[in-house]
């Protein structure tokens, strides 16, 4: 029976082929990303923890909140901590065990390209850190380089520069170099160049260190520091020192492991490392799922034509379980073939992700590739679990082939009934669309709750739309077939006939293009509704002439506002800084601005209360936060911040839900003075409105940009039209991104159309040399498959379009509180997209249609 397994796969290779193919490439995603977000985490791990090399324990400031310990990652783990006394240094010195303590202080801090009108330099999202030397007898994290002509800074004006980033720029020892700092940019002298540890390439990251002194100043921190790294004596166990350090220094102090800091510091990249792998698996899944219908299609039609070959083995002796598990088999072996295949291109697959990485803007530290051994499981399983459980049901088909097939030339179908699969596939619609609707309408504060039931009604409206297509593929292979069959003639006839007469076929291969073409309207629709919501959140609520930002929105130093404000044509400035808080356990964004100046620059379109409340200390939010909170104004409401939990009291409600004009929206709104406090210190601005004197438009940007000068060439001044354009521009380049790897089950649906019309002229060899026999040319052959290509590709285009819709209104209703308060349907694009989907149908039927055409008669009259 093995044997005959074998050579039957052997026999089928061509046909296998294809299904192979679809597998291969589902499995190459799969094991590309795992090797990409494996790499990303060893290179970006490999930098965090150098960041502390030599160092054992760090002291700093308690969180008062365990959710905020590590809150927005953050730099040796202690952004959102409070800072402590500098007196705590010589406390950490004079502690038993202690070999060597230094305090560090860090913060914002840019380096300016060389030449005049420079910009500062920025690599994507990644921060630009500056920090304070550290000298631990030698040892430490921070260690110097450039053969002797590097020192470590002493006094003002002097700063080290990290290796990477003077290599990157042509940066020497000795230059010259502008720093962006918390105020204005100043000049300092390059006295020494620096890796951590033994990482000299830290991926992207920038780093200026000061001597503690200067740092202190920069970074607004007199007289404290973030936190004390701490060398243990020889002989001497972290456990025991952090005991010596918790009795003598008493409360209010967090003793951490150097591993552990480092861990919180990298928190941030390998969140995003992660959501980026569940993202890209995501898509792998897509393309696998689209795969499934093609292996289910080939091994159904596979089974049918071997109706008497098995019927032969069952009358040979052979038992339904033999029969079972040789066509299992056959799936197991070109899975396994396959997957194997798959892995080996996923390694290839993985550097071109790199570039899909770059566009989020991350420049990976050049280190070696990881290909771990659960990479190397997860591929070779999910081919296994993809082949063989597509395989299964026609396997089981097979299984139930009766010795009698092997004298009656019959094809047995045992597939489920027509009107049951209507009935099983309209139950699940209406589950589907009730759950989609309770998902839609109701609103639950969280937003993954309020995903989740719209996710798995989506899920169910596809479910059900695949199943009840076999019903309704007749009917809408007869209605489409009909301009072929008036155009073409009797090829055009025959196409039509052809899609119809075996609907489960036609609709299983549709139904691999429904669900990619799906996905891509969906992802289209999402964007011009996100474009569509931006636009009007600007316009809405913006009433600034002029918005400035930095490079990739990242934050700036509020001296940018500050400087602004005396300007003859500027009417009114106010920065805005966005953080997160949390409210009854729920995150929520806020917003720092300056009050006095607020509701020249925005409309929030207040409800009740007043801005001027926030000057007052309170807090204003959104019409639905005060609904789902049960809060109005007057009323007070707790709100846990990184360092302190606060009891503040509503000063107004607002219906303008997105007046920043950007995302994340936020939902709550401080006084830049409360917000400081609150988060315990100097925030940087993420924006800055101004509004011009009327009619002087014109003066107020030459003034700004005077202004800004030399001293921040970090920010650009936009018109609030601009804005609008670059935050759409950001929208199209995301989708552009998902858009191209959708594309991957797209072409895993036109292998699924090759695969299917490869296998039907097999089955229908003989049937296609009666028509030779009968006058049809070869010409015609050839018309007839690519017809019967193009209803097939119409079929799945259609019907993908309207399910693509269907899912773009409800995941932008469900998005509503998100910002996304339009839904807007891109119909040139959706056309486009249908009309290649019918074309790459036509393309995909051209290598099977050409064998068809040059069949030899005589043979295939003879055929079997």
């Amino acid at each position: 029976m093995w044997k005959a397994t074998i050579r039957g796969i052997f026999a089928r290779r061509v046909r296998l082929a294809l299904t192979a193919l679809a597998v291969m490439l589902g499995v190459a995603f799969i094991s590309g990303t795992y090797v990409l977000t494996d790499t990303l985490r060893g290179s970006f791990g490999v930098v965090f923890d150098e960041t502390l090399a030599g160092v054992d324990l760090v002291v700093r400031a308690q969180s008062a909140d365990s959710d905020f310990a590590s809150f927005g990652g953050g730099f040796l783990g202690t952004t959102q901590r409070s800072r402590v006394p500098d007196t705590v240094i010589e406390d950490v010195r004079s502690v038993d065990g202690v070999d060597a303590g230094a305090g560090l202080v860090f913060g914002y801090a840019q380096f300016v390209r060389r030449g005049e009108g420079s910009k500062a330099i920025q690599n994507g999202i990644l921060p630009t850190l500056g920090l304070s030397w550290m000298s631990l007898d030698g040892g430490g994290p921070l260690q110097l380089v450039d053969d002797g002509a590097s020192r470590p800074p002493g006094a003002e004006g002097e700063v080290v520069m990290d290796a990477g980033t003077a290599r990157e720029h042509g940066f020497e020892v000795g230059d010259r170099v502008r720093v962006l700092l918390q105020g204005p940019a100043e000049d300092f002298e390059i006295v020494g160049l620096f890796c951590f540890g033994d990482t000299c390439e830290l991926g992207g990251l920038t780093f200026a260190a000061f001597d503690l002194a200067t740092a202190q100043r920069v970074f607004a921190s007199p007289g404290s520091v973030n936190a004390v790294n701490v060398v243990a004596e020889a002989g001497v166990s972290d456990d025991e020192l952090r005991a010596e350090l918790e009795s003598d220094l008493g409360p209010g102090y967090d003793i951490a492991s150097a591993e552990e800091v480092a861990e919180e510091s990298g928190a941030t990249v390998q969140r995003f490392v992660g959501l980026f792998n569940y993202a890209l698996l995501g898509f792998a899944a897509v393309g696998l799922v689209v795969g499934a219908f093609i292996i289910i299609n080939t091994f159904t039609i596979l089974v049918a034509q071997r109706t008497r070959e098995l019927g032969l083995l069952r009358a040979m002796g052979a038992s339904g379980s033999q029969v079972l598990a040789s066509v299992v088999a056959e799936a197991a072996l070109v899975g396994v073939l396959a997957s194997a295949a798959g892995l080996v291109a996923g390694l290839a697959i993985a550097g071109a992700l790199l570039d899909v990485v770059e566009r989020f803007g991350f420049d990976v530290p050049e280190t070696g590739t990881v290909l771990l051994g659960r990479t190397i499981v997860a591929a070779i399983a999910v081919g296994l679990f993809v082949t063989v459980g597509s395989a299964i049901f026609p396997a089981l088909r097979a299984a139930r082939t009766p010795p009698m097939a092997a004298i009656h030339d019959v094809t047995r179908t045992t597939a489920i009934p027509l009107r049951r699969r209507a009935l099983a596939g309209g139950l699940i619609m209406f589950t589907a669309l009730a759950t989609l609707g309770y998902g839609v309408v109701t609103d639950p504060p969280r937003v993954l709750e309020h995903m989740l039931l719209v996710g798995v009604g989506a899920l169910g409206v596809f479910l059900g739309t695949v199943i009840l297509m076999a019903t309704f593929a007749a009917p809408f292979a007869r209605f489409i077939g009909w301009p072929l069959a008036r155009g073409l003639g009797a090829p055009g006839v025959l196409a039509r006939r052809n899609a119809m007469r075996n609907p489960r076929r036609t609709a299983a291969t549709a139904a691999a293009l429904v669900v990619g073409l799906s996905l891509v309207c969906l992802v289209a629709i999402f964007s011009s509704s996100t474009k569509a919501s931006l636009r009007d959140a600007i316009d809405g609520g913006v009433r600034a002439d002029f918005v400035l930002s930095a490079e990739q929105l990242v934050p700036f130093s509020p001296d940018v506002a500050e400087g602004l404000r005396d300007l003859p044509a500027v009417d009114a400035v106010s920065g805005i800084r966005l953080q997160q808080i949390q409210v009854d356990g729920v995150t929520e964004f806020v917003v720092g601005a300056d009050a006095d100046a607020l509701g020249d620059v925005v409309d929030l379109d207040l409800v009740t209360g007043s801005i001027d409340a926030l000057a007052q200390g309170r807090i204003l939010l959104h019409e639905s936060e005060a609904e789902d909170y049960g809060v109005a104004v007057g009323d007070s409401i707790t709100v846990v911040f990184p360092q302190l939990a606060a009891t503040l009291q509503v000063g107004g409600v607002y219906r303008q839900q997105n007046f920043i004009g950007g995302f994340p929206v936020p939902t709550f709104l401080l006084d830049r003075q409360t917000f400081e406090t609150s988060f315990g210190g100097p925030q940087q601005d993420s924006l800055v409105f101004v509004k011009a004197d009327e009619g002087r438009t014109g003066s107020a940007r030459e003034q700004i940009e005077a202004a800004l000068g030399e001293a921040f060439p970090n920010i650009n001044v936009q018109t609030r039209a601009a804005f609008a354009a670059q935050q759409e521009d950001a929208v199209d380049r995301f989708v552009a991104v998902l858009v191209a790897l959708l594309l991957l089950s797209e072409l895993i649906a036109v292998l699924g159309i090759i695969n299917t019309l490869f296998l039907s002229v097999y089955e229908r060899t003989r049937e296609l040399g009666l028509l030779r026999v009968v006058g049809m040319s070869r010409g015609q052959v050839r018309g007839m498959i690519r017809g019967e290509a193009v209803i097939i590709a119409v079929i799945g285009g259609v019907l993908g379009v309207v399910v693509g819709v269907f899912w773009g209104w409800a995941f932008t209703a469900a998005l509503e509180r998100q910002g996304i308060t339009e839904f807007a349907v891109p119909g040139v694009q959706v056309a486009l997209f249908l009309a290649l989907s019918v074309v790459a149908g036509f393309v995909a039927a051209l290598l099977p249609a050409w064998r068809a055409g040059r069949l030899d008669v005589l043979e295939a009259i003879a055929t079997e």
